[in-house]
């Protein structure tokens, strides 16, 4: 579950492998849509887990346009692949479930375009005020 996320900017979780049988078993993981490998990426990719081992795989996503998806069993696009250490045959795919929301930051300002003091005369002071506000998901910065 990789919740909300700025465009652009990286998020990880961590996934855990761990082989409770008694052989050693190969395990890769396959994204069919080439947009899956555009913003996901997990290392290693594949490998090797001896009996009782236990490997952190990392799992990275990272979008350059703003991106919502939730996947079920039926509709997830990355596959963990289990296979017999010895003979490479497949035992197991499972899919591997993500929920991800990628949002620009968004705000409003008002007024809208700028802020007219009209006539006045030299050395007179006026004040007017503006409003920014964050109706994004994320705080944000800003310099004036």
């Amino acid at each position: 579950d990789f919740e909300a996320v700025r465009v652009g900017e990286p998020k990880e979780k961590k996934l855990t492998l761990k082989n409770i049988g008694k052989y050693p078993v190969k395990y890769g993981f396959n994204m069919k849509k080439k947009s899956t490998r555009e913003i996901f990426t997990i290392e290693p990719s594949e490998g090797v887990l001896a009996p009782e081992e236990v490997k952190d795989i990392v799992v990275r996503f990272e979008s350059k346009k703003e991106f919502k998806m939730k996947t079920s069993q039926s509709t997830s696009d990355i596959k963990l692949t289990i296979l017999e250490g010895g003979s490479a045959e497949k035992f197991s795919e499972i899919p591997i479930n993500f929920n991800v929301n990628s949002v620009f930051s968004k705000y409003t300002i008002v007024p809208l375009r700028n802020i007219n003091f009209g006539p006045m005369q030299y050395g007179e002071q006026k004040e007017l005020t503006f409003e920014i506000k964050n109706n994004g998901l994320f705080p944000f910065n800003f310099a004036i």
